[in-house]
C-alpha cells in the first residue's frame, strides 16, 4: 500500500491499540481492587490480533477500498473526519475481525448487531465533544443527505447504532449493480442535445441542485437532462416514479440518491405524482418530501414533469426549463437512427411518426421488435408501440367510413366537417394559438342521440376516415370506489391518447361526466371534483375525444363550452330504416325464394334504430340455419324484429301483417338477391 494509504491504517491500528491498552488498564485495577473486571479483555486482545493479520495479509484488497474510499469522499464532499468513519465502517463490513473488535469495546449489557458511536470513536482516537463528531454524524450531515451512513437510536449519543447500507459496501468493493429496490423504476435515458440542455448544465455550474424540466408528456425532457449530463462526462441515474406507489416514493428517492452519489453522477426522476390525479395521501405531503430529499441531497437533480411547479411545496424555487416537443421530423429521425437500414420501409410511416412517443421509447419499442420479429416494418413497430401503452380500455383499429352510415344529411355533415378539423388541425394551428392562449390543441365533440342511433359506428367512422385507432374507455376500468383513484386512471387514459394519436371515444359520457350538484356531503363533494378535473383535462387534451350519450341533458352545463361539435343522432324516418334494412341485409348469403323479405314492411315499424335492425338481422339469420339451411326469409326477420320490440317493452302488428304479406306482396323486396 502507499504511504497514504498507510497512514490511514496505521491510525486506526494505533486507535485501536489505544482502546485495548485501557480495557487492560482497568482489567488491572479491578484485580488489584480484588473486583470483578468487566468483559473479556483476553478476548479482545486475540481479536486485535487478528485485526492486524488481517490487515498485513490483504494489503491490496484494503489498498483497493482505501482508493474507491477517496473517489466517493470527493464526489460525496466528505470531511477527514466523515471519511475516515466511513473507512472504518466498511473495514469491520469486509473484516469480521475489527467488527468483533468493535462489538468488544462496547460496554457489558448493551448488545447491538452493528457497531456503536462510542468504540468507532475510540478506534479513529477522537473525542465525542469535537464539533466535526457532531457535524459528520448529524441528521444533516454529508454522510446522511448522501445516503452514505444512518444513525439509529434515541439513547445516550455513544451508544447509537452506525447503520453503512449494503450498497456502499459493495460498490466500494467493485459491484456497480444498482439497489434491487430501484430495478422495477430505472430508466434507460438516451442522451441526446437539445435545446435547453445547456441552460440545464449552466444551473449545474452555477451551483442549483435541483433543476425543474416542464413540458407535455411525450417530450425529450429526459434525453435532454441525460444530454446535459454526458456533455460533463456524468452517468445518469434515471427513476420513473409512476411505476411505484405513492408511499413508496421517498424510499425510491433515497436509494437513487444514494445511487447517484456512488457513481459521481446526475439524478433525473419521472413519474412524480404532482398533482390531485396521483396523491394518494390526504395530506399531500408526498411530494413535498420527496422535493426536500432530493434538493438536501445537493447533488445534481432534474424532475421532468409535465406540470408546473407549485410555490406551496417549498420556500425555494428550482429554475425551470422548458422540455423540448418533438415534432414529426425529429421523430422520423430518431426512428431512421435507431432502426438504421431498416428504417426504409415505403409506404408505412404515416401512423407510426403520429405516435407522440418519447427517444427513449422509440429505443425499447425497436429493441423489443426486433427481438420478437428480426427485422421489424412499421406495422410491427406501432403494434408493439400500443402494447407498450397504458391502456384502460379498448384499442381498435376502424375500418369503418361515412359511407357505412345511414344518418340525417345535417349529421352526416357535422361528421365530415369534423373529420376535416381532424385532418387540417395541425396546419391551421400552425398559424398560431386560435384555440386560445393556455388552451390544448384538441378537438371535442358529442354525439347525442338515444341507443342505437350510430354513435359508436360514428365514432369509428371518424376514426377510421383519419387513418386513426379507437380508444373506447373502459368505464369499469375507470370507477373506483376509493377517492381519487378514478381521476388518477383518467389522468393516465388522457396520456395515453394524447401519446398513441388516436381517437378517445368514451361512450355513456354521462356516468363520468354528469352535471356537478350542491354538496349536501363528502360524496357530493369528490364526485364534483371528479366532474371538474375531467372539464380541465378535456380543455387541455390534445387530441381527438369523442363524448356520447343517451341523455345530453345529464351532462354538465360546462361541457357545451369546451365542445366544438355537438351532433344529434335521432331514431331513423321511415327512409332511413329501409336504407339500414338495406345495408345490414346486403351482407347475408342467401335467401328464401319462397319466402321473400319486403323490406317496405319491415321499415314501416317505428320506433326501431339501426343498433335493433342489426339485432334482427344477426337473429334470423341464426333461426335461418336453424330451420331453412340458411335461407333467410321474411318470417326470419318479422319473428327477430318482434323479439326486439319485446325487448324494448313494445309490440307491432304491422309486423305481423308484414309476415303475411311477405308471399303476396307486389312490393320490391330484397329476395330476389338470393
Amino acid at each position: 500500500m502507499g504511504d497514504g494509504i498507510a497512514a490511514r491504517w496505521e491510525r486506526f491500528l494505533g486507535g485501536l491499540d489505544a482502546a485495548v491498552q485501557r480495557r487492560v488498564h482497568l482489567r488491572d485495577q479491578s484485580l488489584a481492587q480484588g473486583e470483578t473486571p468487566a468483559g473479556d479483555v483476553s478476548a479482545l486482545l486475540g481479536s486485535r490480533l487478528a485485526v492486524v493479520e488481517a490487515w498485513n495479509g490483504a494489503p491490496v484488497l484494503f489498498g483497493q477500498l482505501d482508493r474507491a474510499l477517496d473517489t466517493l469522499a470527493g464526489a460525496a464532499g466528505l470531511s477527514r473526519f466523515e471519511a475516515d468513519l466511513l473507512a472504518v465502517l466498511v473495514a469491520a463490513d469486509v473484516d469480521p475481525s475489527l467488527a468483533v473488535a468493535l462489538d468488544q469495546l462496547r460496554p457489558s449489557g448493551s448488545p447491538a448487531e452493528r457497531p456503536t458511536v462510542g468504540p468507532v470513536l475510540e478506534v479513529l482516537g477522537v473525542a465525542n465533544v469535537e464539533p466535526a463528531v457532531r457535524a459528520g454524524l448529524r441528521a444533516g450531515g454529508a454522510l446522511h443527505r448522501a445516503g452514505l451512513l444512518r444513525v439509529h437510536g434515541a439513547g445516550p449519543f455513544m451508544g447509537r447504532t452506525l447503520v453503512l447500507p449494503d450498497r456502499v459496501t459493495g460498490h466500494l468493493l467493485g459491484d456497480h449493480e444498482p439497489d434491487a429496490v430501484l430495478h422495477p423504476v430505472l430508466l434507460h435515458a438516451v442522451p441526446l442535445e437539445w435545446p435547453g440542455g445547456e441552460q440545464i448544465s449552466r444551473y449545474w455550474q452555477e451551483g442549483a441542485g435541483l433543476v425543474w424540466v416542464h413540458g407535455p408528456l411525450g417530450d425529450a425532457g429526459l434525453s435532454m437532462a441525460a444530454g446535459a449530463a454526458a456533455r460533463h462526462g456524468l452517468e445518469v441515474t434515471a427513476v420513473d416514479l409512476s411505476r411505484a406507489a405513492t408511499d413508496q416514493q421517498s424510499v425510491l428517492v433515497d436509494a437513487a440518491v444514494l445511487e447517484t452519489v456512488l457513481r459521481g453522477g446526475v439524478l433525473v426522476v419521472t413519474g412524480l405524482a404532482t398533482d390531485q390525479t396521483g396523491q394518494a395521501d390526504p395530506s399531500g405531503q408526498a411530494v413535498p418530501a420527496v422535493l426536500h430529499r432530493l434538493a438536501a441531497a445537493r447533488i445534481p437533480a432534474v424532475v421532468v414533469s409535465d406540470t408546473a411547479w407549485d410555490p406551496r411545496w417549498a420556500s425555494w424555487l428550482p429554475p425551470t426549463v422548458p422540455a423540448p416537443r418533438l415534432g414529426e421530423e425529429q421523430r422520423r429521425a430518431l426512428w431512421s437512427a435507431r432502426m438504421g437500414e431498416g428504417a426504409k420501409d415505403p409506404g408505412q410511416w404515416r401512423d407510426l411518426l403520429a405516435l407522440r412517443v418519447t427517444p427513449e421509447e422509440i429505443h425499447a419499442v425497436v429493441d423489443l421488435t426486433r427481438l420478437t420479429t428480426g427485422e421489424p416494418t412499421a406495422a410491427d413497430l406501432l403494434g408493439t408501440a400500443r402494447r407498450l401503452s397504458d391502456q384502460a380500455g379498448v384499442m381498435r383499429r376502424c375500418d369503418v367510413t361515412l359511407d357505412d352510415l345511414v344518418l340525417p344529411s345535417s349529421t352526416r355533415s357535422g361528421l365530415e366537417e369534423m373529420i376535416s378539423w381532424g385532418r387540417h388541425r395541425d396546419a391551421v394551428l400552425a398559424q398560431g394559438p386560435l384555440m386560445g392562449k393556455g388552451r390544448g390543441r384538441g378537438i371535442a365533440a358529442l354525439f347525442a342521440g338515444g341507443s342505437g342511433t350510430g354513435k359508436t359506428l360514428a365514432a369509428q367512422a371518424v376514426a377510421g376516415s383519419l387513418g386513426l385507432d379507437l380508444y373506447q374507455v373502459d368505464l369499469a376500468a375507470v370507477v373506483d370506489k376509493y377517492i381519487g383513484e378514478a381521476e388518477k386512471r383518467l389522468a393516465r387514459i388522457f396520456a395515453t391518447a394524447e401519446r398513441l394519436n388516436c381517437v378517445l371515444f368514451f361512450d355513456e359520457a354521462d356516468a363520468l361526466f354528469g352535471a356537478r350538484t350542491a354538496v349536501q356531503d363528502a360524496h357530493d363533494r369528490y364526485a364534483n371534483l371528479e366532474v371538474s378535473y375531467l372539464l380541465q383535462r378535456l380543455e387541455q387534451f390534445d387530441g381527438l375525444v369523442v363524448l356520447a350519450t343517451n341523455l345530453r341533458g345529464n351532462l354538465d352545463a360546462a361541457f357545451t363550452r369546451r365542445l366544438h361539435f355537438v351532433l344529434h343522432f335521432p331514431e331513423p324516418d321511415e327512409d332511413g330504416r329501409m336504407s339500414l334494412w338495406d345495408s345490414h341485409l346486403r351482407h347475408v348469403a342467401e335467401f328464401d325464394t319462397e319466402d321473400p323479405v319486403n323490406t317496405v314492411v319491415l321499415s314501416s315499424v317505428e320506433g326501431v334504430t339501426g343498433g335493433v335492425i342489426k339485432n334482427a338481422v344477426l337473429a334470423a339469420a341464426f333461426a335461418a340455419h336453424h330451420d331453412a339451411q340458411g335461407r333467410v326469409g321474411q318470417r326470419h326477420l318479422a319473428t327477430a324484429l318482434e323479439r326486439e320490440l319485446r325487448k324494448m317493452g313494445r309490440r307491432s302488428t304491422a309486423v305481423g301483417r308484414g309476415a303475411d304479406l311477405a308471399v303476396s306482396s307486389a312490393v320490391p323486396s330484397v329476395g330476389a338477391r338470393s
